[in-house]
């Protein structure tokens, strides 16, 4: 099956992506707008606090974390040095587990998504091995604060840290965010809509998908981000479905046989608004929604997910 991205159309200065449909036996042609890109850079909103985190001491956020809503934490800094070292993340050899322990910060949370058959393990921050030794993560809120930990090396004494830096971690609220770099149109088709952003490999950004959209059984059932089949009140929501599909908005992904997706828009959410974040890769970010092979046809013609990217703090 051949994937054919949106062909651009010049209309002024504005560029519109068109897409030609067959209709009651004629053309129909439904115009998307296209991605927009911010006129101006607006700075990402100041952390509610921040702590700092060394070996063998726990911190803990005092801002309670509101039930069901999204936050950014960001991580950056090293404890000890050399190879010795430890970030929020890896250790001075570049590896997430060293000495057979999985170092790094512990939020205390495990991973919501794994393969069949895996356990979850302690959540991860995003990023990669990283000089900056910068990382991120999105939680969701139980009601309570953060705790904190840092895992070090198995046989790492206290004093083997004495003194030597500590990684300092901010708390954001996603609910509140800047102007985005780009907002982007995804409609509920096969359909490639790639990005007019070239990301950076040295950053990392947040995409945030909102909405929803008429997808499958007629054209009644619902579908977002990340799942697909469900009615109003939620009921009926599939992640994984029919011929092993992955529903939902693939993040540079072009096979439709591939499940899971490599990136997860995370758990169902009533408001159907979903974050997650993105490694740059140095090219721009193609979006495109799945359904099963041949499952398209019931699909909306017009309606579309929005998907915003923004630059991190």
């Amino acid at each position: 099956m051949k994937i054919q991205p949106y062909r651009s159309v010049r209309v002024g200065s504005r560029t519109c992506e068109s897409l030609l449909i067959a209709a009651l036996g004629g053309i129909a042609v439904t115009v998307f707008a296209g991605p927009s890109q911010a006129t101006q850079y607006t700075r990402f909103p100041s952390p509610l606090e921040s702590v700092r985190v060394v070996p063998h001491e726990g911190a803990t956020f005092k801002s309670r974390l509101d039930q069901g809503e999204l936050y950014l934490l960001k991580a950056s800094g090293a404890a000890g040095s050399g190879v010795g070292a430890v970030d929020a993340e890896y250790s001075g050899h570049g590896a997430d587990v060293a000495d057979g322990v999985d170092v790094g910060i512990d939020v205390g949370l495990k991973s919501l998504r794994t393969a069949p058959g895996i356990r979850p393990s302690r959540m991860k921050w995003i990023g990669g091995d990283r000089e900056s030794h910068t990382y991120y993560m999105i939680v969701t809120g139980s009601g309570g604060p953060l705790s904190l930990k840092l895992v070090t090396p198995a046989g790492r004494s206290e004093t083997a840290f004495s003194d030597r830096g500590a990684i300092a971690v901010s708390l954001y609220r996603l609910s509140t965010l800047p102007a985005p770099l780009e907002t982007l149109q995804i409609p509920v088709l096969q359909k490639i809509v790639p990005t007019i952003l070239t990301t950076r490999k040295s950053s990392v950004y947040l995409l945030q998908a909102i909405g929803q959209a008429r997808v499958g059984g007629g054209g009644l059932g619902q579908g977002d981000a990340e799942y697909m089949d469900y009615r109003a009140d939620g009921v009926g929501q599939v992640d994984v479905g029919d011929g092993n599909t992955d529903y939902g908005i693939g993040v540079d992904e072009a096979d439709l046989s591939k499940t899971p997706h490599a990136l997860w828009w995370g758990p169902w959410r009533q408001d159907h608004t979903y974050d997650l974040l993105f490694a740059g890769t140095g090219k721009p970010i193609q979006f495109m929604f799945y359904d099963v092979d041949g499952g398209y046809g019931d699909n909306s013609p017009t309606e579309a997910l929005t998907v915003k990217v923004y630059a991190l703090p």
